[in-house]
């Protein structure tokens, strides 16, 4: 065996946060909420965790996780992406949704904003909502599974009446259903969360 001459400065990989997020609705609290250009597209990218029961401050927990094992691409995963309307078929569902969103965001929140004459989206840090997770697959890398992703947002008296309906699954074409693998636990205490994260 080969000694390694930085041995005792060489960092340990941590205990990776393995738990799997049920598919379902949570209260989740928002973070911040900006406007961003990806492949071209534009989107308003609502960044929150999930901030009550067993799942609460789950996303920053995966994040620090991931970052403390492979800081060159951890990626903060609780965000809600809007596509904004681009010109194309889709625009009357992107302006539907757009403004659903908001304003159950509102009406949970009793918020006093007019989202028709200017656009801020500072005033939604630190609002509480209902989100809904959907079990989606994924190829990604050699890796393959079922993740629960943000579907959609909901107010917090639907989710605390249970007054909604979690879609089915999304497989990816022609594949077939498959169980799932049993949820490892892992819990890390958070104080802070950290406002410039990479999504």
């Amino acid at each position: 065996m080969k000694p390694l001459s930085d041995y005792n400065s060489i960092p340990e990989f941590t205990p990776i946060d393995t738990r799997k997020l049920p598919a379902g609705a949570y209260e989740i609290t928002i973070k911040r909420a900006e406007e961003k250009n990806m492949n071209g597209k534009d989107y308003l990218c609502i960044l929150f965790d999930i901030s009550d029961g067993e799942y609460k401050d789950y996303f920053i927990n995966k994040f620090m996780s991931d970052q403390k094992n492979f800081s060159e691409s951890a990626k903060f995963k609780g965000v809600y992406r809007l596509p904004y309307p681009n010109g194309n078929e889709y625009d009357e569902s992107r302006k539907k949704r757009m403004k659903t969103t908001l304003e159950r965001i509102k009406k949970s929140n009793n918020l006093n904003a007019d989202f028709s004459k200017e656009w801020d989206g500072t005033v939604l840090k630190d609002c509480k909502a209902g989100m809904i997770f959907r079990d989606c697959e994924y190829d990604y890398k050699g890796y393959h599974g079922m993740s629960a992703q943000p579907y959609g947002i909901i107010t917090l008296d639907e989710l605390k009446t249970g007054n909604y309906t979690v879609p089915e699954p999304k497989y990816l074409k022609g594949s077939a259903p498959a169980p799932a693998p049993a949820p490892q636990e892992y819990t890390q205490n958070v104080s802070n969360f950290v406002d410039d994260l990479p999504f």
